[in-house]
């Protein structure tokens, strides 16, 4: 994801929601992506069909959808995010 697409999901808004709007829609996005997993042993005997990935894939776009709109409302980008990630990370992996 980039800052184009964070511009993008800010004019697709229908308005100014706050972080709590975005944080409950994620939690309900993940869980939809969740579901198409769980559909996928259930009903497509663990094969992955075209169907089952688009379907995944639709939903994980959701899923940024949410994502970026905490990110715009936390004033800061998903690169920004990622770094922090790779310093704790690698501080975690240091103390061991």
């Amino acid at each position: 994801m980039n800052c184009e697409y964070q511009s993008f999901q800010k004019k697709t808004q229908k308005k100014d929601f706050d972080l709590k709007y975005f944080a409950l829609g994620l939690g309900g996005e993940v869980g939809e992506v969740q579901n198409e997993i769980k559909k996928l042993e259930r009903d497509d005997n663990n094969i992955l069909t075209e169907k089952r990935k688009e379907n995944i894939l639709l939903e994980l776009g959701d899923v940024m959808w949410y994502l970026s709109g905490i990110l715009n409302n936390l004033n800061t980008t998903i690169d920004e995010i990622l770094e922090l990630n790779i310093e704790k990370l690698n501080v975690c992996k240091n103390l061991k």
